[in-house]
């Protein structure tokens, strides 16, 4: 029998906030899908959603919420209970990915680049502290990673900055660890904080591959310290990927623009779009994927 070819589930996540997540989610694998060609599923997993804030206008976002299409319908069968400390757990399979997620930008044979919004109503699984529900939302949840990796599709999860229910959802669903880490010293104690953290965990088996990608690097005046005390780093130096992605305007969520960043008009556009393909072919490659 034939097996089927799994894709590889990318988690991006620090327990550090404002390092640049839902950047390199968002800009970064929609290159790496311009460049190998293969499915791409972004997943808006904070309930922050700024993912979705991103990408979508309200009025695209509000129709999506509406019909069910929103990671919630994925945590739980359709419709899921309003209350915030009880769960639907009705035991009906996760839903198929084409089924619940938006197409962004269309590929031949099926090769779409599509993201699965978030939603607020996420919050209430970091107020629960009923394990048995949660842990069939959980199942829920990784029965649905798996339906999202047959056929070799790349799974994008843009992770909440913090240790809660949603981030070990993430961490036992990823077979990689994507790390933006800004060049500042709490940014690596936060990369040293999830790494302890994904160490002392014995349900997460096999541990993700980790790559950190330098973020947010000033164009001048620029203090290497940091940088360099990352790449001397017996553990982390090794994972760090060699291009860096620095700081630019185009990146800045604006409340006028929901979209791609390389997509803006102006000036440094191109700068900005060969900079974050170099980072994209990088990731790929690590990822096992040839152009």
């Amino acid at each position: 029998m034939k097996q089927t070819r799994l894709g590889p589930v990318v988690a991006t996540l620090n327990l550090k906030g404002g390092v640049g997540k839902t950047t390199v989610s968002a800009h970064v694998f929609r290159v790496v899908w311009e460049i190998f060609r293969i499915p791409t599923l972004l997943i808006d997993f904070d309930p922050q959603f700024n993912l979705t804030q991103t990408l979508f206008r309200r009025a695209r976002y509000e129709k999506a919420q509406k019909a069910e299409r929103t990671v919630m319908a994925v945590m739980e069968p359709s419709p899921p209970l309003k209350s915030l400390f009880s769960v639907n757990t009705s035991g009906s399979p996760p839903p198929e990915p084409v089924d619940v997620s938006t197409r962004l930008w269309r590929g031949q044979e099926h090769n779409d680049l599509r993201v699965l919004p978030g939603d607020f109503r996420l919050v209430k699984y970091s107020l629960m502290d009923d394990h048995s529900q949660l842990d069939k939302v959980e199942a829920r949840f990784l029965a649905f990673i798996n339906k999202c990796r047959q056929g070799g599709r790349v799974t994008v999860i843009d992770c909440n900055p913090s240790s809660s229910f949603l981030t070990l959802c993430a961490l036992r669903a990823c077979t990689h660890l994507l790390v933006p880490v800004r060049p500042d010293r709490y940014s690596i104690l936060g990369v040293e904080l999830l790494d302890q953290f994904l160490n002392e965990i014995p349900t997460v088996e096999p541990k993700p591959k980790k790559l950190i990608l330098l973020n947010g690097v000033p164009r001048q005046h620029y203090d290497r310290s940091v940088e360099d005390e990352l790449r001397s780093h017996p553990s982390f130096g090794p994972v760090t990927l060699s291009q860096r992605l620095h700081q630019s305007a185009k990146l800045q969520a604006k409340p006028d623009y929901a979209g791609f960043a390389t997509d803006k008009p102006g000036p440094y556009k191109n700068v900005l779009k060969s900079e974050i393909r170099a980072i994209a072919e990088e990731v790929g490659k690590m990822l096992g994927f040839t152009s």
